[in-house]
């Protein structure tokens, strides 16, 4: 899944206020599945943390997500994302018994294209690779690798930001078929409404390159960020989606801490 984060200078929104200084301005928009197009500052650590809630009829998978990311340079960033995940009204279906257990390990570098200002179209470019290691026995995971791609472009007028994601992945990618590959199509706003609060939304879609993929499914969230402390940041997140098999609502609770 995609990972957000922003850099302590424009073009992200909460940087146009200079009352909440640095710490304000370090911090992720990590709820968001659309990624923007700064980077963590070099030599500094970001963690985002949290709990992911997904209901589709009457099955709810509950999943921990755990997102250290650092800052390698003051282009690029490198990041991984763990956890473990649990769920509920699935032991009538696949499994005798609720599976639970950890998730698959993604690993994603991120890195500007070109150079960022304050009052640009800001570009970057991911890499993402997911490595299997969740449980393919107990449903928790494909067993597969995957690698993906993610074009993203930010542009910030005052206290609003946009962000744009072209991105593709291509599923088990030890084998060269693509009819089972998928494209991901992401738009983001931000708003920053007060010092410490920033209201966002995004709508996404997951469009398969083939007849192999499944069907296509389109995803809608609101939510909002508040800076409790310098260092700390609380995010919540609420949505629903379209198409089949897709979930009927979804949430996200969690924090980013920063050094």
């Amino acid at each position: 899944m995609p990972l957000s984060r922003r850099r302590p200078k424009p073009p992200t929104v909460v940087a146009l206020l200079a009352v909440v200084g640095f710490a304000r301005l370090a911090f992720a928009v990590s709820p968001l599945t659309t990624d923007d197009a700064d980077t963590v500052e070099r030599g500094h650590l970001q963690l985002n943390a949290g709990w992911h809630f997904s209901r589709t009829g009457s099955a709810n998978v509950h999943t921990v997500p755990v997102n250290p990311v650092i800052g390698l340079s003051s282009r690029g960033e490198l990041g991984a994302t763990f956890g473990y995940e649990w769920r509920d009204g699935f032991g009538d279906m696949a499994h005798e018994d609720d599976p639970s257990g950890t998730t698959d390990l993604t690993l994603a570098t991120k890195w500007w294209v070109g150079e960022h200002s304050a009052d640009g179209l800001n570009v970057s470019a991911r890499l993402d690779l997911k490595i299997p290691t969740a449980s393919e026995r107990r449903g928790l995971g494909t067993g597969r690798a995957d690698v993906g791609s993610v074009v993203i472009a930010t542009r910030t007028w005052d206290r609003m930001s946009l962000d744009w994601n072209v991105g593709f992945t291509v599923v088990d990618a030890s084998r060269g078929v693509f009819g089972d590959d998928v494209w991901f199509l992401g738009q983001a706003v931000r708003y920053q409404a007060t010092e410490r609060l920033t209201v966002m939304g995004e709508t996404y879609g997951l469009l398969p390159n083939g007849d192999r993929g499944g069907s296509a499914n389109g995803h809608l969230s609101g939510g909002a960020q508040f800076v409790v402390t310098e260092n700390l940041l609380l995010s919540v997140l609420v949505g629903t989606a379209v198409g089949r098999n897709s979930p009927d609502l979804t949430g996200y609770l969690g924090f980013t801490m920063q050094s």
